[in-house]
């Protein structure tokens, strides 16, 4: 029984490693594309540009919460899910679809009087037929994670942010407006349904039959979602009442740039692992595979979040330009949280795979607590710089939080814990310290220089620091002899 247990739990943790690599290799893709389109977008648009559709979008978030019940996590969690569930869900988006391209046509000019901003109302009718069509995209295509087939998910993916990519920058050469965003947006949209039924043969069907069973599962996930929204846009609405679309503009891209290890590498490691993990029959199972990717994740990712904070001026004026100067000491501020929320975005898919959705709907009401009245006083006394103190305040009030609930329901020790993080944080600490050392030597010099310099620096430091900790450890297992063995396969 113990061996035919350690074979199943070394086949599904192979097939964990293979997703991750697939998705994360999809992520790394899709988003490097979406920088390149967001480096030239930033020399051809305006901030104001950014600011206006980040205020049509963030109408449709509000809209999409009626549809934010995650149904397709509810499908990758029941292990017996059969076509009427598959059904009931795809009736369900395409409800919510027309509700929301509906409701999103009717708010348009409520909206712009809102913000005062006149140019609104004709963006979110044209955003509005993106909604009409999405919710028509084929479901079948959720198989591809709850199977482990990874593979095809990357190919969905890339396939989708091609043809969103040409678009969106043929229209900027031509149009020079954000108008470009938008025909992107909706192209994107028009074609990700397109490929989802030409990558999948499974035909949806209007059936509501097990729509109580979904419910039952996904309710918390609503609220998870309500909040997680508010968490992550709420800041949005604040900032484009208070200060405009161009203040607006320049929080966007900031945000976009310094969370970048979260959005990137963080979220499609969670939705490959998850399915993983729900196949796991016990919290010892899971406990293993925790440990070994909170220390891989935290390797990884903590260098490249302090890095772009770190890096954070002559990021700015090499590759965005002078007239982004703003997005500096936001994206500092910024890139910190980013890091440290990457590192603990896993514990959600751990209660996820356990049946604890609502340990997710927990953190995210502690963290609004503390987010919006710290965003209350702080936007009035540092202007949208204040975002950045209120999302790492809050980040540190809830720490505490995610780390003891996980290990209570996963039972490992402190120690164990610490064994994974702890070179890690001490390289990175370091890391950023000598960056900033040299930084401040070469700030006569080109802003591409310094990027160059900087980042390579950085890097070598981060990496020489880390392998010395390890041997002075002894060598121990953890993410150090996973990368290394890794490196050396290839």
């Amino acid at each position: 029984m113990q061996i035919e247990l350690g074979l199943r739990m070394a086949t599904l943790n192979r097939r964990m490693a293979n997703g991750i690599f697939w998705m994360v290799g999809a992520r790394l893709i899709d988003r490097s594309i979406g920088i390149v389109s967001t480096l030239i977008l930033a020399r051809l648009l305006v901030p104001g540009d950014f600011g206006l559709v980040a205020m049509a979008t963030a109408v449709g978030g509000v809209l999409d919460l009626m549809s934010a019940f995650s149904f397709d996590l509810a499908l990758i969690q029941n292990a017996n899910a059969t076509r009427r569930h598959y059904d009931t869900v795809w009736t369900f988006n395409v409800i919510f679809g027309l509700v929301c391209g509906s409701l999103l046509l009717a708010l348009a000019g409520p909206a712009a009087g809102f913000y005062s901003e006149p140019r609104l109302e004709l963006v979110m009718y044209v955003l509005s037929l993106s909604y009409f069509v999405g919710g028509f995209g084929n479901v079948g295509v959720v198989a591809f994670r709850k199977e482990l087939n990874f593979r095809q998910e990357f190919n969905f993916v890339l396939a989708r942010r091609v043809v969103t990519f040409v678009v969106t920058i043929v229209a900027a050469f031509t149009l020079r407006s954000y108008w470009a965003l938008l025909i992107g947006m909706t192209v994107g949209r028009v074609v990700g349904v397109w490929i989802s039924y030409r990558m999948n043969g499974y035909r949806p069907r209007l059936d509501l039959s097990a729509a109580k069973e979904l419910f039952h599962f996904s309710k918390w996930l609503l609220v998870n979602n309500v909040l997680f929204f508010l968490l992550h846009d709420g800041c949005t609405f604040i900032i484009g009442r208070m200060f405009g679309a161009n203040e607006l503009g320049i929080y966007a891209i900031s945000y976009e740039i310094s969370n970048l290890p979260s959005t990137e590498l963080v979220a499609p490691i969670n939705r490959a692992t998850l399915p993983g993990f729900s196949k796991m029959e016990n919290a010892a199972e899971i406990s293993q595979s925790y440990l070994k990717l909170l220390g891989t994740i935290s390797t990884i990712i903590l260098p490249v979040g302090l890095g772009i904070a770190a890096v954070a001026e002559p990021l700015v004026l090499a590759l965005l330009g002078t007239k982004w100067g703003d997005a500096i000491p936001l994206i500092q501020l910024m890139a910190i949280h980013g890091a440290i929320g990457a590192t603990q975005g896993n514990n959600s898919t751990v209660w996820m795979a356990l049946g604890k959705p609502r340990n997710t709907t927990l953190l995210a009401g502690g963290f609004l607590l503390v987010l919006f009245p710290a965003l209350y006083f702080l936007l009035k006394q540092f202007g949208i710089v204040g975002a950045g103190y209120a999302y790492l305040l809050a980040t540190a009030a809830t720490l505490p939080y995610t780390i003891t609930v996980t290990k209570r329901l996963l039972g490992f020790r402190w120690s164990a814990m610490l064994a994974m993080i702890a070179r890690p944080a001490a390289s990175v600490a370091l890391m950023y310290a000598g960056v900033q050392l040299l930084d401040s030597q070469l700030h006569g010099a080109a802003p591409l220089l310094r990027l160059l310099a900087d980042a390579a620096a950085g890097a070598v430091l981060y990496v020489l620091v880390l392998l010395g900790l390890w041997q002075l450890a002894g060598r121990p297992v953890g993410a150090e002899r996973y990368l290394i063995d890794k490196a050396l396969r290839r």
